[in-house]
Parts: C-alpha cells; structure tokens; sequence
C-alpha cells in the first residue's frame, strides 16, 4: 500500500499525442484531490508547452525533448526528490528510470515484460478496452487510495491579452472574423478513421447555407492545407475560413474558446474543445480501439456520429443527421 503521509512530490508521465495527454488531466486532478499539498510534475513532450502551461492543477512541466538524453533527463528528475511516479503511457526507458533513481512507489501496468521495475501494478487491459481513457488513466491511483476519484478536471486560463493578439493576427492574414463562428477540423493526423473529404464539403455547404450569420473556420496541421483547401472549394464555401498550420496551440486554445460548435474527427483538439465543455459535434467509427467510447471527447455538450454497418464504412455517417444536431446546439 502506498503510505499518503510519504509523498510530497509526484511525477505523471504521457509523452506522446496531444489527445492522450488531453485525456490525462483528469488524472491530474485526482492526484490533486488524494495528495492537496504534494507537488505534482508533469513529464510530456516540449511541443505541447503553449498549452499546458495555462492549465491550473500542475505545479511544474518537464519537457522531455528539451533535454539531450536519458541520461540529463535522470539527473534533473532526481533532484525532484519523486516519491510517487505514475507512468501513464507505458514505457521502458522510463519505468526503468525509475526503477534505478529509487523512487518509492512506482505505478505502472502489469502487463509489460518489463512490469517488474513497477512496484505497484495496475491489473487493466487497455488495448481492447470498453473504458474511456480518461477512467483507464484514473484508474491507475485509484485502486491504491480510498478517496473517491471522478473524471473531473481543473481549468485552461484564457488570457484577454492572447486574445486581442490572436484577434491581430487573423486581421493580418486578412481573415477577420464575424462575431460567432464554428470550427471545422476535417484531419486527425491519422489517429483514426476519418470522414470522407467529400463529407466534410458536402457538410460545409450546408452549414454556409443554414448558418449565415456566422463565419466557418477549418483548423489542422499545415499537411492538410491542401486537403482543407479542396474541401472549401468542393463545398463552394469561398468565404470558409483556412487556418491550416496557420495557430500555435496555445492560439487554438483561444479560438476553441470562443467558438458556438466545433466540429471534428477523432483528433487532440477535438480534446481541448471537451476539457473547455464546448458544444461538439464528432465522428468516430466503431472499431476498436479508436471507438467514441474509448476516445470521446469530455463535456456535457457531445454528440456524435458514427457508422451503423458492421464494415464501419465512414461514408455512411448522414451529413444530415449531423446538421440536426447543429441546429439544436446553436438555437439552443
């Protein structure tokens, strides 16, 4: 059993994709709840600094990539002094770490050959899972505390300043906005199966069509500006709005902030629009792992698409269907 009264300092791992990452700070903010006054460490990837550094419930983020080697990133996690390492996404190197710095208690799953630098184990399966990843992440601590833990999580900190300085820039890439606007994001970067480009045009005409009164805004990696850029013309949208590669994170996380509806696959930003509650709309298929049960986004406002045949054939998803849905949460 881990003794609470033991642990002052606390390291979470998950160093890979943004919607994963997402989908941690649930456990964040448990680890919160269980230790108030122990400093909680966050280990993830330099890419994802904009944006985590404005949410509330992590003392301190290390980077992992901003340290050339293993051997660097040893030395700074020592002088940490870590009594409680939690190793969401498992990983060798790191358990290994671990194991060698003496960090007294040591969570991790016990289904890896190297599960024995772990000295307590989480009897979960995840790959096939039917949980959500949020409760796959709590339930790493839960088993080991009595406190009762939930999928609750803390708060982004939108700046005004970033806000007047995002309103500028589009300004000066001559894509001022109207004052309400939805989000469209058609890439996933291929973290599961996608709507068909055709689906997201045929989608965008009629959102121009329903909703003139506000702007229509696609987002994405600045690979899939081509894409987006068909989708606009297929669509007949001239007036869309591209933002492909165009937002930082951090400036993504104050344009989601803002919007009426956002609109996607299942991508990390589609996990930032959940941890703000915004109103989403999603498609997802049904194959495991990348199902809407395992990968829904968090929020009370989500509805989402996926296809109802057993081939899980993503042109099947109504367009229509997912325009209904629109209409209700923007009349709403």
């Amino acid at each position: 059993m881990i003794d609470k009264g033991k642990v002052k300092n606390i390291l979470v791992t998950r160093t890979d994709r943004l919607g994963d990452v997402m989908l941690t700070l649930p456990l964040i903010s448990c680890l919160r709840k269980i230790f108030p006054g122990a400093k909680i460490y966050f280990l993830v990837k330099k890419y994802l600094k904009g944006l985590l550094e404005c949410y509330d419930g992590i003392d301190e983020i290390i980077y992992e990539d901003d340290h050339e080697g293993n051997v660097l990133l040893k030395e700074i996690i020592n002088k940490k002094n870590i009594d409680l390492s939690v190793n969401v996404k498992p990983d060798f190197r790191q358990a290994f770490m671990f194991y060698r710095l003496g960090i007294k208690y040591r969570i991790g799953t016990a289904y890896r050959w190297y599960s024995f630098l772990y000295n307590c184990k989480v009897y979960e399966h995840r790959k096939n899972s039917d949980k959500h990843e949020s409760e796959l992440n709590v339930l790493l601590i839960r088993n080991f505390f009595n406190e009762k833990c939930d999928e609750n999580i803390n708060s982004f900190r939108i700046d005004i300043n970033k806000k007047d300085e995002l309103k500028k820039k589009l300004i000066s890439l001559n894509k001022e906005l109207k004052r309400k606007y939805i989000i469209v994001h058609p890439g996933s970067g291929g973290s599961a199966k996608d709507l068909p480009a055709g689906k997201f045009s045929e989608l965008l005409k009629t959102l121009r069509h329903e909703f003139k009164d506000h702007s229509i805004l696609l987002t994405g990696i600045k690979s899939e500006r081509e894409l987006e850029e068909k989708i606009i013309s297929d669509s007949g949208s001239a007036d869309a709005v591209n933002l492909c590669g165009e937002l930082s994170l951090r400036e993504l996380l104050t344009l989601i902030d803002e919007c009426s509806l956002f609109i996607s696959n299942s991508t990390g930003p589609i996990h930032i629009a959940g941890i703000l509650n915004k109103k989403i709309i999603g498609f997802y298929p049904n194959e495991k792992p990348m199902h809407a049960g395992r990968w829904k986004p968090l929020g009370k406002n989500v509805v989402i698409f996926s296809p109802e045949s057993p081939d899980d054939d993503m042109n099947e998803i109504n367009i229509d269907e997912a325009v209904i849905s629109a209409k209700k949460f923007l009349n709403s």
